[in-house]
């Protein structure tokens, strides 16, 4: 008997993340730091790239970065919010940027800032803010 798979599937018990950052460098610190916090993780470079992969694994959280080439972090978190699929995915924007307009539209948006100089300090106060 073959059974089919769901169209998207959940990664096991585990808390799923995907993080889109140009640099391979910050990239590969977040994947590492997501996954010693327990986390199953993958990383892309650009967001064009993530919307094979929603089409069959739901992740439990997104971290993009604000300034990508192609589509930009903050037109993937509104092309994410005005999704009826992805809209609940949690989100976190990283940016250098000390802008008050991209720090608003961030905010406003509903996605958590973290800004990179200080990334791992904000992701772990973002991470206890879930308990």
């Amino acid at each position: 008997m073959n059974a089919q798979l769901p169209s998207r599937v959940r990664l096991g018990n585990f808390r799923s993340a995907l993080v889109i950052e140009k640099e391979d460098a910050l990239r590969s610190s977040i994947v590492r730091f997501l996954k010693h916090q327990g986390w199953l993780v993958h990383g892309l470079r650009r967001a064009e790239q993530a919307f094979p992969i929603f089409a069959h694994v739901l992740y439990d959280l997104v971290l993009i970065d604000v300034e990508l080439p192609g589509i930009t972090g903050l037109d993937f978190v509104r092309i994410l919010h005005n999704s009826r699929e992805w809209r609940t995915i949690p989100l976190v924007v990283i940016s250098a940027s000390e802008c008050p307009t991209i720090v608003t539209e961030i905010l406003n948006s509903g996605a958590f800032l973290a800004r990179k100089s200080v990334w791992k300090d904000d992701l772990s106060t973002y991470f206890l803010s879930l308990h």
